[in-house]
């Protein structure tokens, strides 16, 4: 008698366990583009991202625009442009862009210049990063930050705590209170690691203040 008495408590001492286990986000690992990012996911299906830990200043060893240094600098001036370039019209001005680089004109010339903020593409440069800062996945590249918009990439202004691998060339570089930082279209970064030991830089807020 006691071992059937028994029996139906277990089942459900069984099937409050099962339920709460199921009840629990489990935590995915998933990489995007060499970045191990943590995410985690409610019974539901849907995901969120994990707060990383604050990342610690390192001393950087390449310089910060490693990744693009065979592209121009920001502020160059060139004579001409790839004939596969598009022109596009924003705000008054007809910019022409080629790779994910933008051109000002400037007489008979071109200025490499920052993307204006607010304009859409189409379609992403190639070589492209991503990184989700508060839930928020932003697309990089060559200091320039997308969101997505429909079917069209909108250029934004950088958000504070993104990580990026490198800047284009024509940043400044600021030595505060003895540290180093880098400084690019009113961005500020901070040269770090990520989890598998790489250099990285993270948007922060304004050092000096």
């Amino acid at each position: 008698m006691k071992k059937s008495a028994l029996l139906p408590l277990l089942l459900i001492l069984i099937s409050f366990g099962l339920t709460a286990n199921a009840q629990r986000p489990k935590k995915v690992a998933i990489r995007k583009n060499k970045a191990k990012i943590t995410v985690a996911k409610h019974p539901n299906g849907k995901k969120f991202v994990i707060k990383k830990k604050p990342r610690r200043r390192v001393n950087r060893v390449t310089v910060a625009h490693f990744h693009y240094k065979h592209l121009p600098r920001r502020g160059a001036v060139v004579t001409s442009i790839n004939t596969k370039s598009l022109t596009i019209n924003f705000k008054g001005i007809g910019y022409r862009s080629y790779a994910g680089i933008w051109y000002r004109p400037q007489g008979k010339r071109w200025v490499v210049v920052r993307t204006p903020i607010g304009v859409r593409i189409k379609v992403l440069p190639v070589g492209y990063t991503r990184c989700v800062v508060n839930s928020r996945t932003y697309f990089y590249y060559y200091g320039t930050y997308y969101i997505k918009t429909n079917d069209e990439y909108e250029v934004v202004q950088g958000p504070t705590g993104s990580e990026i691998e490198s800047l284009p060339e024509g940043y400044n570089t600021l030595t505060i209170n003895g540290e180093q930082y880098y400084e690019l279209d009113g961005i500020y970064y901070m040269p770090s690691l990520n989890e598998n030991n790489q250099e990285i830089l993270v948007a922060i807020s304004n050092p000096a203040k």
